[in-house]
């Protein structure tokens, strides 16, 4: 079973900080300005700053300094809103904005903004993929052009941005949305190959992608690919029990070094068979809310290349089964975010083809 809303709560003050290593010098860059005095009323910033049911988020936005942005009539935005209860779920009081560097809140909450006008009805409701929008967050000085994506989507259950509801939608602003959301959508503060090696149950997908890798070079490295910025990997990780239940039907001791005795083109080719693609290529992240029911593409090729057979008809346990899989396998914890991607734990490995 997935986790509850706590796999998107009680993100608190320790994680903050730790995002604050990639994002604090960011600074919010000018929005996308529309006919000065085209909207009459209050803008974000006034309503922020008036309603009291965004107090906390009220205190991050003086001290973070982005209020003249947010009040600017000029500007085309979309806020993701948390309010009050929002925070106080994902761990966040007045306190900890105390605590918090001005600049490390500024690019926090450059995550929840969007450079352009999106009212609900404007947000897709597609199969797959969801919608990328680029946030206002720069998480790399060196690369100006690249800011952080955000990804709304809309779905039969309600519309989400990341993994996160959106609980109230299009409170208009005279320069543009805001849309409360259930909790702090956290930017990502770390590349897949980060993910993967801070989580203590995917040693046996690490000495996978070390075998996989021998003998290539560059992007052609699944190690390089998942520590690259700027894809969109969807990436469904078999946990250690999943890897050491495949190798004992292999026949194999249940241990990492039994990946030395399988060839590397094979294990190669059961990795790429875990990662969602178009045409060959990983485009897109699926967050499981927008997970739907039915066969998709994965890096070993397109149809009529062996595919995998989601089913998401209970959307808070979805599957995912391999072609040769006699039983789907369990998203055992979804959702977790990076730079470059989305991973799904899940237990057991899916096998394409015998």
């Amino acid at each position: 079973m997935l986790t509850s809303f706590k796999k998107y709560t009680g993100i608190g003050l320790m994680s903050l900080l730790l995002l604050g290593q990639i994002t604090a010098c960011n600074k919010i860059p000018e929005a996308e300005e529309i006919v000065p005095g085209s909207n009459p009323g209050q803008t974000i910033f006034e309503i922020v700053n008036t309603d009291p049911q965004y107090s906390i988020l009220k205190a991050a936005v003086t001290k973070a300094g982005v209020g003249p942005l947010l009040n600017k009539r000029d500007n085309k935005l979309t806020l993701f809103a948390p309010n009050n209860d929002a925070m106080t779920r994902s761990g966040i009081s007045e306190a900890v904005i105390g605590v918090l560097p001005a600049a490390q809140l500024a690019a926090i909450l450059s995550y929840h903004v969007i450079p352009q006008e999106i009212a609900s009805a404007a947000i897709p409701g597609l199969p797959l993929p969801n919608i990328q929008m680029p946030s206002l967050l720069q998480p790399l000085a060196s690369q100006p052009l690249f800011k952080m994506p955000i990804f709304p989507s809309k779905r039969p259950t309600g519309a989400f941005v990341n993994n996160i509801p959106i609980t109230a939608v299009d409170k208009r602003a005279a320069n543009g949305y805001i849309h409360d959301v259930f909790a702090l959508v956290a930017p990502p503060d770390r590349t897949m190959k980060t993910l993967i090696a801070g989580q203590a149950d995917l040693s046996f997908l690490r000495a996978a992608i070390a075998r996989a890798d021998e003998g290539q070079t560059g992007l052609n490295r699944i190690d390089s690919l998942l520590n690259y910025p700027f894809p969109n990997i969807t990436l469904f990780a078999p946990n250690d029990d999943a890897f050491k239940a495949a190798l004992t039907l292999l026949g194999a001791p249940p241990v990492v070094e039994a990946f030395a005795a399988l060839p590397p083109e094979t294990v190669r080719g059961i990795l790429a068979y875990h990662v969602l693609a178009v045409n060959g290529t990983p485009a897109f992240r699926v967050f499981s809310p927008n997970l739907v029911s039915g066969t998709v593409e994965t890096l070993i090729g397109p149809s009529p290349m062996p595919q995998l057979t989601i089913d998401a008809t209970n959307p808070m346990a979805p599957t995912v089964k391999g072609r040769i899989n006699p039983t789907p396998a369990n998203v055992v914890a979804a959702d977790l975010n990076a730079v470059n991607g989305v991973l799904h734990k899940i237990d057991q490995v899916l096998i394409p083809q015998m």
